[in-house]
């Protein structure tokens, strides 16, 4: 009967061959866990306020531009916040990988 094996032991072998990749991966440390949730606020933080500018800018268009002028104008603006937003979120990704990466 030894060689018979438990429904968990199973389903740990079945986990292990569908996503490989996460048998290496070890858990996260508290101080891990607290960077990687401070890198999130700041960048939460951040895109917001990218958010905040580009409304501003969008609502006072009106006072700054031709009517002819302003959809090209607001497309531009919402074009550069997308840009800036996707740029944040890699730089924000690379950090976070960083401290997921244990340190040899």
């Amino acid at each position: 009967m030894s060689g018979l094996k438990s429904a968990w032991e199973l389903s740990l072998e079945k986990s292990d061959k569908l996503v490989p990749e996460l048998k290496g991966k070890k858990k996260l440390n508290e101080r891990q866990k607290k960077e990687i949730n401070e890198i999130r606020k700041e960048y939460k933080a951040k895109i917001a306020d990218k958010d905040v500018m580009v409304q501003d800018r969008l609502n006072k268009l009106s006072e700054r531009t031709s009517p002819e002028e302003m959809e090209t104008v607001a497309e531009e603006l919402l074009r550069q916040f997308a840009d800036e937003k996707k740029a944040l979120e890699e730089e924000m990704e690379s950090k976070l990988e960083a401290v997921r990466q244990p340190s040899a």
